[in-house]
């Protein structure tokens, strides 16, 4: 053991405070899912995997990336802990409240509205179907009509929603929340349904992998904590179910998993989380004199916020900066993905890595605090289901710079709050206002007749 400790003292440092995060969620009986234990979780246990550096792509980290991605994680910790510190100041609650049915709240209405993107996520479908002839997994071969030149246009946003109807249906499945069984168990046959058919339609790891994480992250607010253990063993499972896909999609090196070597078996899933960090750490240091891509002065930053409006692209094109593919800065042909934190340091420079992130933090912490009121609502669920999902990935993906992000939201917003519906007090209390006013105007009327 101490061997391993001295030949990966960077892992081993990384993965003590993996451990903390876990060891604190149990011992102190908080919600492993708040946003620093997230952060902390989740970043330090992928550069702890990358820093084995079992690919010579992987090289130590020079002392700018380490300044970076360090102060990140502090920014972002000490944005979330003032939140806190301010809530505990004030007498208000810090623990997630147990889930009850929320007030005025009409669950036919919702079920009713999250039809409304499953059937655009059916038509996305369809456009798989014209385009391949069938639903990818049963045709031939699925990893060929999944390259990044294969078009579908439109039908792309629409299919790639089935972890919005996920969390649309999810939220609506659980007896502690929905006091309505039929209402549930449509929903959570809408939910099965919508997994099934999105794997079979387009057997893609990111949208299994976000449709199963938002059942997790619900599951833990609205039936019961999950332990310590269970995430260990999630883990565990989630790593086995991305290699798994990898062989249905067929994308390794043209063979099946099957066919390769146990260690070519592992060296899959450990490219895909490393190249994120030995991208970053090539983007942002390159030699002197030289840029590898140049910064968009935050133009970019806003990318997509108007993606769908075809505003921020043209600046792209003109300027000729790289889009999701990141093709400037991959290390690697093929492995080009980087953390959030290149996007952000492309876009706002060094200031930006350290304030993006408190502020992220501070307001995502805002929005746990919603969680522990009692009788939360269900903007407040999913709103933080799906963020903090995409905090927990930020490693891999900015997420703010896909503008089907911002239409779920939207999408999101729209729904639950048509869903609410106002309860018979507020317009018991309204009546005496008219009844006043109405009062008032007679009254008017009266003056002028008696002075006559």
């Amino acid at each position: 053991m101490l061997s391993l400790v001295v030949e990966y003292p960077e892992s081993s440092a990384l993965f003590l405070v993996v451990l903390v995060c876990i060891l604190q969620s149990w011992f102190f009986k908080k919600d492993f899912f708040n946003p620093p234990t997230v952060y902390c979780f989740s970043q330090c246990l992928t550069l702890g995997i990358a820093y084995f550096q079992l690919d010579k792509a992987m090289s130590d980290f020079q002392l700018k990336t380490w300044l970076f991605w360090t102060g990140a994680l502090v920014s972002f910790c000490m944005g979330s802990f003032l939140v806190r510190l301010t809530a505990k100041s004030r007498g208000l609650p810090v623990r997630i409240a147990e889930a009850s049915p929320p007030e005025n709240y009409n669950w036919k209405m919702h079920i009713l509205l999250s039809f409304i993107p499953f059937c655009l996520f059916l038509v996305g479908i369809f456009g798989i179907i014209k385009t391949a002839g069938n639903l990818l997994l049963l045709t031939d071969n699925p990893g060929s009509w999944m390259k990044k030149d294969t078009d579908y246009g439109m039908f792309a946003a629409l299919f790639s929603s089935g972890p919005l109807c996920v969390l649309l249906f999810g939220v609506a499945a659980f007896r502690k929340y929905n006091p309505m069984k039929y209402l549930r168990w449509l929903a959570r046959f809408m939910v099965f349904f919508t997994i099934v058919i999105n794997f079979l339609a387009y057997p893609s790891r990111g949208t299994l992998f976000l449709s199963m994480g938002i059942l997790v992250i619900l599951f833990n607010y609205l039936r019961k904590r999950i332990s310590a253990a269970l995430i260990m063993v999630l883990m565990a499972v989630a790593a086995a179910g991305f290699v798994a896909v990898a062989s249905l999609r067929d994308q390794y090196s043209g063979s099946s998993v099957e066919s390769m070597a146990l260690d070519a078996v592992m060296d899959l899933p450990y490219k895909y989380v490393s190249n994120n960090y030995w991208n970053f750490d090539y983007a942002i240091n390159p030699p002197p004199d030289e840029e590898y891509h140049p910064h968009t002065y935050g133009i970019d930053f806003f990318y997509g916020m108007f993606e769908y409006l075809r505003v921020s692209g043209s600046f792209r094109y003109s300027y000729r900066w790289d889009g999701l593919f990141n093709e400037r800065i991959e290390k690697i042909h093929g492995l080009n993905t980087a953390s959030y934190l290149w996007e952000v340091y492309k876009d706002l420079y060094a200031p930006g890595v350290f304030l993006f992130p408190f502020f992220v933090g501070l307001a995502l912490s805002v929005l746990h605090l919603r969680m522990c009121r009692k009788g939360f609502s269900p903007r407040a669920v999913v709103f933080y289901t799906l963020l903090i999902y995409i905090i927990g990935w930020w490693f891999f993906t900015p997420a703010y710079k896909q503008g089907v992000y911002w239409v779920w939201f939207g999408i999101l917003f729209c729904i639950t709050t048509a869903s609410v519906c106002r309860s018979r007090k507020e317009l018991e209390c309204e009546a005496p206002v008219f009844d006043k006013v109405d009062g008032e105007n007679e009254r008017e009327q009266e003056v002028p007749a008696q002075g006559e």
